[in-house]
């Protein structure tokens, strides 16, 4: 599959604590009007869930930073798209350092914002659909 878009606009968000990013990207895909897009982020997080996938399924790591320190999120990219029945489907892979510098890296599960964290969501303006591909066993971005 290969698309060729152009970016329609560039929305900028800040995050505030407690949100969750995941939930809070899907919200502004909603209140937007965003069909597909690439989102870049940086900020901090209290608690972290990243995950790397393993055929069937995801190895999952939780983090939770301590009170008065982020989990700083060095680097999140990932595509914004819709599922088989229009609703969002933000997939963002992540960098972060813990509040010891260890590196972690992986699959967004979830992350709750401390103390703030920014998205540039770059909208294509085009509907991206993500749809379960069984080849792979995972949801992909279809044509």
């Amino acid at each position: 599959m290969v698309l060729e878009l152009r970016a329609s606009r560039v929305i900028v968000a800040r995050l505030r604590p407690g949100d969750e990013v995941l939930s809070s990207l899907s919200a502004l895909m909603v209140e937007r009007s965003i069909r597909g897009a690439l989102v870049i982020m940086i900020g901090g997080l209290r608690s972290l869930e990243v995950g790397v996938f393993r055929q069937g399924g995801y190895d999952v790591r939780s983090y939770t930073a301590p009170d008065g320190q982020a989990i700083e999120l060095t680097s999140a990219i990932g595509s914004l798209a819709l599922d088989e029945r229009g609703n969002p489907s933000p997939h963002i892979h992540v960098t972060a350092s813990l509040p010891d510098h260890t590196a972690v890296s992986g699959h967004l599960i979830r992350g709750v914002v401390w103390p703030l964290a920014e998205a540039f969501i770059i909208d294509l303006g085009e509907r991206l659909e993500r749809a379960y591909d069984e080849s792979i066993g995972l949801p992909a971005l279809a044509a």
